[in-house]
């Protein structure tokens, strides 16, 4: 009896453990990433984000918002923004408003795999409606070391000169880039001290050549943080949109 008992306990072991390995997902399927949008286009105050066709977002992002990061398959992925237009119009005494939605951009980005982490990006909805661009960028959200925390610059103000950034009046540069950088480019995530409890830091976006302070970004720095700070809007007012000047976002990234 012993022995009976014995071998129907290693036959349904074995067939569970046939069950659980049939279960298992495929290794080719192993690995997914993640894409957060912000929208800096200054007169497309609200857009949506498609990812392969179905709607990302729950809420229209507006100008200088961002979403959460969204997950996403790797592989080749087609993204398109829908920008939601408003049109007031008037018709005798009275004022009509209309909201249409219209294609801003899309185009077909290949999104990495990595079964050890998770791939991770941003797609900054850029530049004005008339010559709308999406630009990716991959983001490494590496954990930084402790008593530090890490600070990202993304320029997407798209007449605004090249920059840098500096921590409050100090004269060194918080990036290295002795150029500074311009529209579209952006610097990766670099070290500064953090408390656990916080630090407090007030960032001069600094135009490169002159040392002007285009914009002073308040952050209160974690150790093990990651934030970028995102340069928007127009030195010159578009007169439509006349608030959405050059300002910034900050942005936690973990």
């Amino acid at each position: 009896m012993y022995t009976m008992k014995k071998n129907i306990f290693l036959l349904l072991s074995t067939v569970l453990v046939l069950i659980f390995s049939g279960c298992a997902k495929d290794p080719e399927n192993l690995g997914y990433s993640k894409i957060m949008a912000v929208n800096t286009t200054p007169n497309r105050t609200n857009v949506d984000v498609f990812l392969d066709g179905i709607k990302a977002n729950i809420t229209p992002l507006g100008f200088g918002s961002n979403s959460i990061y969204y997950g996403v398959t790797p592989g080749s992925r087609g993204i398109s923004v829908m920008g939601n237009i408003t049109t007031s119009f008037l018709v005798g005494t009275t004022i009509f408003t209309t909201t249409s939605s219209s294609l801003f951009q899309q185009g077909n980005f290949d999104i990495k795999r990595n079964d050890a982490t998770t791939p991770s990006y941003t797609l900054v909805i850029a530049n004005r409606a008339e010559t709308p661009e999406l630009v990716l960028i991959e983001d490494d959200l590496t954990v930084p070391a402790a008593g530090k925390a890490g600070l990202r610059l993304i320029h997407a103000g798209p007449d605004a000169p090249r920059v840098n950034a500096y921590n409050g009046a100090a004269t060194t540069p918080i990036f290295s880039a002795t150029n500074g950088y311009g529209f579209k480019e952006y610097t990766g995530f670099t070290p500064i001290d953090a408390l656990s409890t916080g630090s407090s830091y007030s960032i001069q976006i600094r135009n490169n050549t002159t040392g002007a302070i285009l914009r002073t970004q308040t952050l209160t720095a974690v150790s093990g943080k990651l934030y970028t700070i995102i340069l928007r809007g127009l030195v010159t007012a578009d007169p439509l949109y006349p608030t959405n000047t050059l300002s910034s976002t900050l942005i936690g990234n973990n």
